[in-house]
This record gives C-alpha cells, sequence and structure tokens, in this order.
C-alpha cells in the first residue's frame, strides 16, 4: 500500500436478489478488484483504494450494472487500514 491517505467510495452489493450475475461490475473494474463470490461480488478494496487515491473517483462498476444492485458506500484509509465512515 503507498503512503496516500484519504476517503474514497468503494462498491457494495445494495440487492443481491436484483442481480443477474452477468458480472458487468467484474469486467467494468480497471484494477480487477470486485471478483465474483458465492452468490455476491467480493471488493478487494486496498486495490479499489490505491486506484482511487491515485486516479480519482471511479464508477465504472455502478455505470455497468444496468440492474442497480451495487452501491457505492464511503471508506476512509488512515495509516494503512480501510475503515468505513
Amino acid at each position: 500500500m503507498n503512503n496516500k491517505e484519504g476517503t474514497f467510495f468503494s462498491p457494495k452489493m445494495k440487492i443481491v436478489e436484483v442481480c443477474h450475475k452477468c458480472r458487468a461490475c467484474v469486467y467494468a473494474c480497471p484494477v480487477k478488484a470486485i471478483k465474483w463470490g458465492v452468490g455476491e461480488i467480493i471488493v478487494d478494496r486496498f486495490k479499489c483504494a490505491q486506484y482511487v487515491l491515485k486516479k480519482g473517483e471511479c464508477f465504472n462498476c455502478v455505470a455497468e450494472c444496468h440492474q442497480g444492485a451495487i452501491a457505492l458506500e464511503e471508506y476512509e484509509l488512515k495509516d494503512g487500514k480501510i475503515k468505513k465512515k
């Protein structure tokens, strides 16, 4: 992890029943921080944070989810740890 700190938004599946399991969110992620787990997405928040803090906000996964199953949650990266705000 780099030394950057700050607040960022990261995806979370908000309505599992709405997801069509198309994996568009997985393919849309520029750093492959989203993986398909057992019935829901798994997000590597460190990969997501590194990208967002370096490049700026990224909402590719939300934009590609035509079912509206993904929401963004606010997180904070401080002292190498990520916590939900």
